[in-house]
């Protein structure tokens, strides 16, 4: 298990490296720039407790001609609120890991954004495939039955059935690349590069308590609850009382009198009366037990996200596996109609079909392989 552990950690880290390299130059100064701002802030939130110095000048006249000057510093400063202050540190040290990680989950949605978009243009590559394939074999359709029906063996309602067959496929072709062109343009939000150069990252499924563990949802629900106990916190501070230092130090001085400095200092203590305060902690309490709350929501969407990834997946591979028993019966029925055709008693059209059809299956199961890819990534993209 442990083994298992480094080699997924290792996965995202080599992931991680990839996509700072595959998002445009705008995405990445955008997070950077971001990233950068998040730090500033978690410095002047951490530091707002701390009290200002103020500077101050005064020069007066009257009309006897007495000037006077006045220069003086004086700061204040509170030294203990009943917790408020290690409370407001400890709130700007986990706001910051929240924005962060909000940050992390932004990065992330862009980029299972653009590798989904990635993923389905291959599969519109594929099903083009299949679609030209299906053609073939509509056009053979179509060429044999025009025969019976001029020889009077098919009722016309056959031959416009098959006709009608193939205009349907021709009409799906032209949906599947339009829908091939709006995931071009769609990974252009997120990359300059082309998206024939990008590789598509191998992975695979992880444990659901690794997943669990490392959810981005789930990790951010918990620091969410310490900020909002942080905050509930500060708040019943603020109601209660609060004791600071002060001081002043000056130096006066008029145009008659030699000047002299002064100074000052002393304790405070203060303590609010607000009619509002009973209902602006009861707020902040239950922002508090709200995040407690989202948090097992989180727990529980995220389990279910895993649930329905790893049925999904299951899913697939049970196609997959009927894929290639039906790839195997072609691959008889093609020996066979091979010899039938050496022998007379088959025509090149039967060999045709049949292995069109062989072929329309085979791309089926790298269209599943694709998908599984695409179920597997959403899933990494949810992690830290």
């Amino acid at each position: 298990m442990r083994v298992y552990l480094v080699v997924v950690i290792f996965a995202c880290i080599l992931l991680n490296a990839d996509e700072v390299e595959v998002l445009s130059d705008t995405k990445k100064q955008i997070l950077d720039l971001e990233k950068k701002q998040i730090e500033q802030k978690a410095i002047s939130n951490q530091f707002d407790y701390i009290g200002e110095f103020n500077l101050q000048g005064n020069y007066t006249t009257n009309k006897d001609d007495l000037n006077t000057r006045d220069y003086s510093i004086s700061f204040s400063q509170d030294i203990f609120k009943f917790g408020g202050i290690s409370s407001q540190i400890q709130y700007a040290k986990e706001l910051k890991k929240l924005e962060l990680m909000n940050l992390t989950i932004t990065r992330k949605d862009d980029l299972n954004s653009l590798y989904e978009s990635l993923i389905n243009i291959k599969l519109n590559d594929i099903a083009l495939k299949q679609n030209m394939l299906n053609l073939r074999n509509s056009e053979i359709e179509i060429r044999n039955k025009k025969s019976q029906y001029k020889a009077g063996d098919l009722d016309i309602s056959d031959l416009n059935n098959a006709i009608m067959t193939k205009n349907q496929l021709s009409d799906k072709k032209k949906e599947l690349e339009l829908a091939k062109m709006i995931n071009i343009n769609e990974i252009k939000k997120f990359t300059d590069k082309d998206y024939e150069t990008i590789l598509l990252p191998q992975l695979e499924m992880i444990s659901k308590d690794i997943f669990l563990k490392n959810s981005t949802n789930i990790n951010y629900a918990q620091v969410n609850i310490s900020v909002n106990e942080n905050l509930y916190k500060m708040k019943k501070s603020d109601y209660l009382p609060t004791i600071g230092l002060n001081g002043t130090y000056g130096y006066n001085d008029t145009n008659r009198n030699i000047g002299n400095d002064y100074y000052n200092y002393g304790m405070s203590i203060s303590m609010p009366l607000s009619y509002t305060a009973s209902s602006n902690m009861e707020q902040k309490k239950l922002d508090f037990l709200i995040s407690k709350q989202k948090l097992r929501e989180a727990i529980i969407e995220n389990t279910l996200l895993y649930d329905s990834t790893f049925i999904t997946i299951s899913n697939y591979n049970d196609r997959i596996k009927l894929a290639q028993e039906d790839i195997s019966l072609y691959n008889e029925l093609l020996i066979m109609n091979q010899e039938e055709y050496k022998a007379g008693y088959k025509t090149m059209d039967d060999v045709e079909t049949l292995q069109n059809s062989q072929d329309i299956r085979a791309l089926d199961i790298v269209s599943y392989k694709l998908n599984i890819q695409k179920e597997i990534l959403t899933i990494y993209f949810q992690m830290l």
